[in-house]
C-alpha cells in the first residue's frame, strides 16, 4: 500500500461553519459555539482510497477578507480546496466568486475544488440548490449540502475531495508576486502576521504563537484597532528574542511598528 500525504485547504467567510466541518470529520463532533479562527489551524486524518492510505492535511484558514498575505501563505502547496458555503446568508455565496476562487487562484491555479453548502439542517436558507449547481458548474466543482450538526454528506465531501487530489500532479505552491499596500490596521496586522512566521521559519508552527500572543494583547480579528495590534507587536518581539536575539527581534518589532504607523 502506498502512503501519501496531501494539503487540502477550507477557504469561505468566517462563520460559515469550517471549523465545525473538519471537527466533525477528523472528531465526529460538533460544538455550536463559534470561535473566529487566527491565522490557520491545521487537522490531519488518514483514508484508505483503492491502494493508497492517504494522510490528509487539512487546513482551516482564516476567513476574514482582508488577510490576504496570511492566506496566501497557507494556500501554498495545496492540491485540493473546499468553498465552504453558509446557505443562510447568500454574501457568503457571493464570496466565493468574488474573493476565495481568485485568491486561491493566484497561488494554486487549477486545483479541484468542490463547493459545499453547509449548515443544510437549517430552516432559513437565502441560497438554494440551484444556486449552489449553478456556481459549481461554472467552475467545473462538484457540490455537496453538508451540516457539521447532523454530519450529512461531510465524509463523502472529504473523500470525494481526496480522490479528486490523487488524480493530479502536485500545485506549484509558487510565490505570489503581488504586493498589498497597507491602508488600515488590519492590512498591518495581515503584515505583521505573515511576517513573524516567515521570520519563525514555517507558517503552520507560527500560528499557535500568533494565535496566543494575539489573544494576549487583546487582538479582535474582525475590527483590530491600533492599540491592541501595537501590544501583539510587543509580545512576538519577547517571543523572536528567544530564537533571534535581541538586536534582531528589535529590528523586526521596528519593522512591524513602522508598518503600523502607516495607519495612524
Amino acid at each position: 500500500m502506498k502512503l501519501l500525504k496531501k494539503k487540502m485547504v477550507l477557504l469561505g467567510d468566517g462563520g460559515v461553519g469550517k471549523t465545525s466541518l473538519i471537527n466533525r470529520f477528523v472528531l465526529n463532533k460538533f460544538n455550536e459555539k463559534y470561535i473566529a479562527t487566527i491565522g490557520t489551524r491545521v487537522s490531519k486524518k488518514s483514508m484508505v482510497i483503492g491502494d493508497s492510505e492517504v494522510t490528509l492535511m487539512i487546513w482551516d484558514i482564516l476567513g476574514q477578507k482582508g488577510y490576504e498575505r496570511v492566506q496566501w501563505a497557507s494556500f501554498k502547496g495545496a492540491e485540493g480546496a473546499f468553498m465552504v458555503v453558509d446557505v443562510t446568508r447568500r454574501s457568503t455565496l457571493e464570496s466565493i466568486e468574488g474573493y476565495w476562487i481568485p485568491q486561491l487562484y493566484k497561488i494554486a491555479p487549477g486545483i479541484p475544488l468542490i463547493l459545499l453548502g453547509n449548515k443544510s439542517d437549517l430552516d432559513n436558507w437565502e441560497v438554494q440548490e440551484d444556486d449552489l449547481r449553478l456556481l459549481a458548474e461554472k467552475y467545473n466543482m462538484e457540490y455537496f449540502l453538508t451540516s457539521a450538526k447532523t454530519g450529512e454528506n461531510v465524509e463523502l465531501a472529504f473523500r470525494k475531495l481526496a480522490e479528486h487530489m490523487l488524480g493530479m500532479n502536485i500545485a506549484t505552491g509558487k510565490e505570489n508576486k503581488q504586493s498589498k499596500e497597507v491602508r488600515t490596521v488590519k492590512d498591518a496586522l495581515d503584515y505583521i502576521i505573515y511576517d513573524f512566521s516567515i521570520n519563525y521559519g514555517d507558517i503552520n508552527d507560527a500560528m499557535p504563537i500568533v494565535r496566543k500572543q494575539a489573544e494576549k494583547a487583546g487582538v479582535n480579528i474582525h475590527t483590530p484597532d491600533y492599540d491592541s495590534v501595537k501590544k501583539f507587536i510587543d509580545l512576538l518581539e519577547e517571543v523572536e528574542r528567544s530564537f533571534k536575539g535581541d538586536e534582531e527581534a528589535r529590528e523586526l518589532k521596528l519593522k512591524r511598528l513602522k508598518i503600523l504607523r502607516k495607519v495612524r
